[in-house]
C-alpha cells in the first residue's frame, strides 16, 4: 500500500539531500515483509521562501529519478514573509513576479505554502522615556519594555496572501493554505480576491467583446473561477463549526466542495485533540489528505502511517482503504490544467484526467 505525503518540507532537512532521499526504499524493490506493507509513494515539496525554490527543484528531481512521484510547490509562508522583505531590497511585487515566473516555468507546480497566521508571536523591545530625579541632577533614561507582536503584521500577511491567491487563480493552480487563528481574516481575504477577480474579468470581457467579430460563432464557456480551482487547508486547525463557513466561502469563489481538501499532521499538537476524529468524520474520506509537515524525511513514514491509523479509527475504515483513498485524493488535488504529460516536465499523475482532457 502506497502513501503519499501531501505536505512535506523535506528540502529543509538537516541531514543532506542524498541521505534524506536514500532513507526511503525504492518503489520498485521487493518488499514482502509485514513491516513493509506500507510504501512511500512520493511527496509534495512545499517551499516557504523564494530562496527555497531551487532546493525544492533539486529534491523533486531527486525523488523522480528514484521512481517516486513528486510535486514542486512555490510560495511565501506567512512566518517568514516579514524576514524576507526586511532582509532584502526586493519588494512584494517583485517577489510575486518571481513566483509567477517559477510557476510558468514549472507547469506541474502548485502555489504553496501560503496563508495567514494569527498566533506566531515574537517579543520585541519597546522604548519608553521618563525623568528620574536624583540628588545631583535629572537625567532622561531609557527603559526597554518587552511586548508581544505578530511575527509579521496581519495587513502585510493579507496583502501577500491575496496577491498569491490571485496568481493561483490566473494560472489555474491549486493552493496549499496555512491558517492558524485567522479564519476571519481568511474569509475577508477570499471576499477581497473574489471582488478583485470580478473586476479583472469584467475588464477582460469588455476587451474581448470589442475584438470579437459580430459574425463569429459562440463557443462553450467554462465556469469562471474567482478563487484557485482547488484549495487544500493543510494542518487544519479549525473546529467542526468552521467547516460550513469554509465551504460557503470557497463556493462564493466558484470552488466546488469536492475541490476542497483538508490535512492533519501528526507533528502538529491539534492532531491529538479529542475533537480531531469528529472533524475528520465531518469532512469525509474523499476530502482528506495524508501529510507530515516534516523537515526530516527520515521520520516521514512513521507519521504517514500514524495518519492512516488516525483516519482509520475516526471513520471506521480499513487502513488499506484509507491508504488507497488518500493517494487517490492527492492525485485528484494535484492534477490541474497546467500539467503537461509525455515529457520530463511531470512524472506525477501519469494517469490523471484533468478537466482539459489530459
Amino acid at each position: 500500500m502506497q502513501l503519499f505525503d501531501a505536505h512535506s518540507h523535506m528540502h529543509m532537512g538537516p541531514r543532506g539531500l542524498e541521505a534524506l532521499l536514500e532513507s526511503f526504499p525504492h518503489v520498485m524493490e521487493e518488499q514482502s515483509s509485514p513491516q513493509h506493507s506500507f510504501r512511500f509513494a512520493g511527496a509534495a515539496i512545499m517551499s516557504t521562501v523564494p530562496a527555497d525554490y531551487r532546493t525544492v527543484d533539486s529534491v523533486v528531481s531527486g525523488l523522480r529519478m528514484r521512481g517516486f512521484q513528486a510535486v514542486p510547490c512555490y510560495g511565501i509562508h506567512p512566518w517568514f514573509l516579514h524576514d524576507v522583505l526586511s532582509s532584502s531590497s526586493r519588494q512584494l511585487d517583485w517577489l510575486v513576479e518571481d513566483l509567477q515566473q517559477n510557476l510558468i516555468d514549472h507547469p506541474d507546480a502548485i502555489v504553496g505554502e501560503i496563508g495567514l497566521d494569527g498566533s506566531r508571536w515574537v517579543e520585541v523591545k519597546r522604548e519608553s522615556h521618563y525623568h528620574q530625579s536624583t540628588t545631583t541632577s535629572q537625567e532622561e533614561e531609557s527603559i526597554w519594555k518587552r511586548e508581544r507582536v505578530l511575527a509579521c503584521p496581519m495587513d502585510l500577511q493579507r496583502k501577500a496572501f491575496e496577491e498569491q491567491l490571485i496568481l493561483a487563480v490566473e494560472l489555474q493552480r491549486p493552493v496549499s493554505i496555512h491558517v492558524v487563528n485567522a479564519w476571519g481574516e481568511l474569509f475577508a481575504a477570499f471576499d477581497n480576491v473574489c471582488a478583485r477577480m470580478k473586476d479583472k474579468q469584467l475588464i477582460m470581457g469588455k476587451e474581448q467583446r470589442r475584438r470579437r467579430s459580430s459574425s463569429s460563432s459562440s463557443s462553450r464557456r467554462s465556469t469562471t473561477k474567482l478563487l484557485p480551482p482547488k484549495i487544500y487547508f493543510h494542518a487544519f486547525s479549525g473546529k467542526v463549526g468552521t467547516l460550513p463557513s469554509i465551504i460557503a466561502a470557497c463556493k462564493k469563489g466558484h470552488v466546488a466542495s469536492e475541490d476542497i481538501y483538508f490535512g492533519f499532521a501528526p507533528a502538529i499538537p491539534n492532531f491529538n485533540s479529542a475533537k480531531t476524529p469528529l472533524i475528520m468524520k465531518e469532512i469525509g474520506m474523499k476530502q482528506l489528505l495524508l501529510e507530515t509537515d516534516l523537515e526530516d524525511a527520515t521520520t516521514a513514514m512513521d507519521d504517514l502511517i500514524h495518519g492512516v491509523s488516525k483516519i482509520s479509527n475516526a471513520l471506521g475504515m480499513e487502513e488499506s482503504e484509507v491508504a488507497r483513498q488518500t493517494v487517490e485524493n492527492a492525485y485528484r488535488f494535484y492534477c490541474h490544467e497546467g500539467l503537461t504529460y509525455g515529457s520530463s516536465v511531470s512524472r506525477f499523475l501519469p494517469e490523471c484526467e484533468c478537466e482539459d482532457g489530459h
